[in-house]
């Protein structure tokens, strides 16, 4: 049966528990995501020029008084990969693991290199 739990799909409660009030996703390519309440916000892609997202989640976190949830993760293999496929997988990935997998996002929260191995905890 512990096998069997990962194939129901995931309900929008597992998302909001994984992610917390606010949550900010770095995939490995760079690329960001920002959610509030289990909710797809917006996201960035590396050269677009936009305002470091990292920086709007800590404001809004900051500012609705939660703690931001931050993970970050290897892109999907599919090339038409969506956000709600990375969510998708961090719930799954909670199923198994019920450890915490994010790391708090206060000022000098680890970015670069430190966040890219980060990436590859367990």
């Amino acid at each position: 049966m512990k096998g069997m739990r990962n194939a129901f799909p995931v309900s929008q409660d597992e998302i909001v528990l994984v992610l917390g009030p606010c949550c900010h996703i770095t995939l490995n390519t760079g690329a960001e995501a920002f959610y509030i309440n289990g909710q797809f916000i917006t996201d960035e892609y590396p050269g677009e020029g936009a305002p470091w997202l990292l920086n709007l989640a800590r404001s809004i976190a900051a500012a609705s008084g939660h703690t931001l949830r931050c993970y970050v993760v290897s892109e999907p293999d599919d090339e038409e990969w969506a956000w709600n496929d990375v969510v998708d997988q961090l719930a799954i990935r909670a199923r198994v693991d019920a450890a915490p997998l994010f790391t708090p996002a206060g000022p000098k929260a680890p970015r670069g290199l430190i966040a890219r191995l980060l990436s590859f905890r367990p």
